[in-house]
């Protein structure tokens, strides 16, 4: 059975992180596009245009508010739903986040990969295949 492919982009400076997803997205039968920074993420967001964004709020250089503005200022990237993940939220900042635009949640770190594979599957219309 062929099911059409998501794109996953995931914008994070933790490379053990985005070798982890990588491989566990594939397997779930994701194309996983990986941005070790802001910059590199905003221009694999405009180039492929991604089903869905996992955001990391605290990168080097650029913060994950910066790039999500940015991604929101962006006619060709405004609409992608994005995920936010983040070990550095406070509360009140969290519910901030759910008021903007295309934010689908705020995840914790450290996340339950299963929840979070479930919620990438919802997010791109995907039957649900994690456990």
């Amino acid at each position: 059975m062929h099911m059409e492919q998501y794109r996953v982009l995931l914008i994070d400076d933790d490379a053990n992180l985005r070798t982890l997803l990588k491989l566990l997205l594939e397997h779930e039968g994701y194309q996983v596009l990986l941005a070790a920074d802001g910059d590199i993420g905003l221009m694999l967001a405009e180039t492929s245009q991604p089903d869905i964004i996992l955001l990391d709020m605290a990168m080097p250089h650029r913060s994950g508010l910066d790039v999500y503005l940015d991604l929101q200022n962006n006619p060709v990237t405004a609409s992608i739903p994005v995920l936010i993940c983040s070990a550095a939220l406070t509360r009140p900042e969290v519910q901030r986040w759910y008021r903007l635009p295309n934010v689908l949640e705020v995840i914790p770190k450290p996340f339950d990969i299963n929840a979070l594979i479930r919620r990438i599957e919802a997010a791109c219309g995907r039957p649900s295949l994690a456990a």
